[in-house]
């Protein structure tokens, strides 16, 4: 069988309830997707291929003030990625999961939760490389166990608290908390009987909820998704791609930073005299980033424009960019 496109998709966040009182829930996702049994990545090394998506405004994303019965569609930046795999008649093993972290934004600085982050990518990707290895090793391809699980929520979480301890300069602020974790996991082959197996477990079109994500303060979410097999397009020639995508990751960053600034203005006209000082600092930082990365910019359309075909009067067709 030819390779086929196995695209896996989160769609939206179902508040069921949270623990903010009047105020809401302020809900914000960490996102890594992963496959095993598919084509390589350019940038993978070892058995399984991992993607955790990038984005360093992904705080500014999500909608303030959640309560239950509300529902958020999840950033499509943080929302999807997919994997191309051969789901031939005589297959070995494969599967392709996510893992999700649901986080609650309180007044960790900026900074200091996109180094927690950071290190939660490093870590979540040694932990799955791991559990893979080891399941190879010992020819097991049974679901992960509520042991694995829990030891890999537990090394991940304690790496991205260390990364945002030791990058900020108070940390007796109301620091962002951890509302949960979940994942979900498609492995194949289907088995011509699944013996009773529940749906949703297996590589195939469906729609899809993850296990429920909660706590003991009450909060309760869960997170809907989408799985499909899809036939791979043919590639799109993109002229000046690295020049293009620079520009356009580094116009994302400050869109996401200038809405960062909104909302923080927003939080200081309601805050407390106590908290002011904190959400300054947050503004200070954040305005420094901007300023670094509009200084960018210029340099970059400029790369841009001298990679463009230029007609015979030695300017840029613009109309050839794809």
């Amino acid at each position: 069988m030819a390779l086929q496109r196995i695209k896996l998709s989160l769609t939206e966040l179902r508040c069921l309830a949270q623990s903010e009182g009047a105020a809401g829930s302020e809900p914000y996702l960490w996102t890594t997707f992963f496959a095993f049994g598919a084509q390589r990545l350019p940038s993978q090394t070892g058995n399984l291929g991992v993607i955790t998506p990038a984005y360093d405004a992904f705080r500014t994303e999500f909608p303030d003030g959640m309560k239950g019965g509300q529902v958020a569609a999840v950033p499509p930046f943080i929302a999807s990625a997919h994997f191309d795999m051969d789901l031939d008649t005589a297959p070995r093993p494969k599967l392709v999961g996510c893992v999700v972290i649901l986080m609650e934004e309180d007044s960790t600085p900026h900074n200091s939760i996109v180094m927690g982050r950071i290190a939660y990518a490093k870590e979540i990707e040694a932990q799955l490389e791991a559990l893979v290895h080891e399941r190879i090793r010992t020819q097991n391809f049974d679901d992960i166990t509520q042991a694995e699980y829990a030891a890999i929520q537990s090394a991940v979480s304690s790496k991205a608290r260390s990364a945002i301890a030791r990058n900020q300069w108070n940390p007796w602020r109301d620091q962002d908390d951890n509302i949960g974790a979940t994942y979900a996991l498609f492995k194949y082959p289907k088995p011509a009987d699944a013996g009773g197996q529940p749906s949703g477990r297996w590589i195939e079109l469906q729609y899809f909820d993850l296990p429920e994500i909660t706590n003991n303060k009450g909060d309760r979410f869960v997170l809907s998704g989408r799985l499909s097999v899809e036939a791979i397009p043919p590639p799109t020639i993109v002229i000046c791609a690295t020049e293009r995508a620079a520009l356009e990751a580094k116009q994302d960053q400050l869109d996401g930073l200038r809405r960062r600034i909104t909302t923080l203005q927003q939080q200081l006209a309601n805050a407390s005299a106590s908290q002011k000082a904190a959400i300054v600092y947050e503004l200070e930082a954040t305005n420094r980033l901007i300023t670094e990365a509009e200084a960018q910019i210029p340099a970059l359309r400029a790369a841009l424009a001298a990679c463009m075909p230029h007609d015979a009067g030695g300017r840029p067709r613009r109309d050839q960019g794809r």
